[in-house]
């Protein structure tokens, strides 16, 4: 997220995801494909009355996949990559949760039942948050007690502090999830971040998605990575892409931040592990330059 998506307006991309979050509820009830039943309350309402409809929500899953080949299946992964280390998080009675660029996660939430006294930190942008918590009392979603909303820039805001006047302790064992918002961010922003969890309580773990850097010459060689730029510089300028790394780099660039790399999933194995049904068929392709991690503080 730019300085100025985030001083303006709330984030548009986290209202495209908690879309996409909802479209795959209705297409896929009931299944780990479909997971989030709590992404309608963040919509507006015209999109929730339409979207009662099937012709209307086929509609929009096609327009969608058109613009954005793939992206709609890396959704539907990645929620549920999140999701299992979330719930693990919790039946471990892990001390502490913080979900860095929180948007409209819905885990605090959809899983308050699994949680026996973990502190959960949602950090985003002021004006995310502020109509995060309008539209979770409209939608009469009760904000637990043991959920914390903590505002910041992420470029300009020291993270360490910030979370410490929200009541954070650094020497407890954390789960950090980082999810949908290193490639809007900096690279010095993403440092800053990276240096706060390798402080961070040796038990801890870093877990974020990010993508690989495709060059203009090879990005049809990625599936779904061009309709994927074109569309984020068309429809979504105000939050700029501005980091990724090259692909193979992943390991050596957090070695140099005191992080170790403790899982890594490239598009196949992301594919295999949360695209695959029942029957073994491939659910959708998903766009091809997205990577999920998990690290920890050496």
């Amino acid at each position: 997220m730019t300085d100025r998506s985030i001083s303006r307006k709330p984030s548009e991309t986290a209202l495209m995801a908690a879309l996409r979050r909802e479209l795959a509820n209705k297409s896929y009830p009931g299944s780990r494909f479909g997971s989030d039943n709590l992404a309608e309350a963040f919509l507006p309402a015209h999109f929730r009355f339409f979207l009662k409809f099937d012709s209307v929500r086929q509609n929009t899953s096609e327009k969608l996949e058109n613009g954005l080949p793939g992206l709609q299946a890396y959704m539907i992964a990645r929620t549920q990559f999140f999701d299992e280390l979330f719930v693990e998080a919790l039946k471990d009675q892990m001390p502490q949760i913080v979900l860095l660029g929180a948007g409209y996660d819905t885990r605090s939430y959809r899983f308050h039942g699994l949680n026996h006294g973990t502190r959960i930190f949602e950090l985003d942008s002021p004006p995310t948050q502020k109509r995060k918590k309008k539209y979770l009392k409209r939608a009469g979603i009760p904000i637990p007690g043991t959920v914390t909303f903590v505002p910041i820039n992420f470029n300009e805001q020291p993270l360490a502090e910030t979370l410490a006047l929200a009541g954070f302790r650094h020497g407890q064992k954390t789960l950090f999830i980082w999810e949908g918002v290193s490639y809007y961010l900096e690279a010095d922003s993403v440092d800053r971040t990276l240096a706060f969890a390798s402080r961070a309580h040796p038990d801890s773990s870093f877990a974020f998605d990010y993508t690989i850097t495709v060059s203009e010459e090879m990005l049809d060689q990625y599936y779904g990575a061009r309709g994927f730029y074109q569309a984020m510089a068309h429809h979504h300028g105000a939050e700029a892409l501005l980091f990724s790394l090259p692909d193979g780099a992943l390991e050596s660039f957090l070695e140099k931040r005191d992080l170790q790399l403790i899982r890594y999933m490239d598009k196949r194995s992301i594919e295999e592990a949360y695209l695959t049904q029942d029957n073994g068929a491939l659910l959708s392709p998903m766009t091809g330059h997205f990577r999920l991690v998990v690290a920890r503080p050496v």
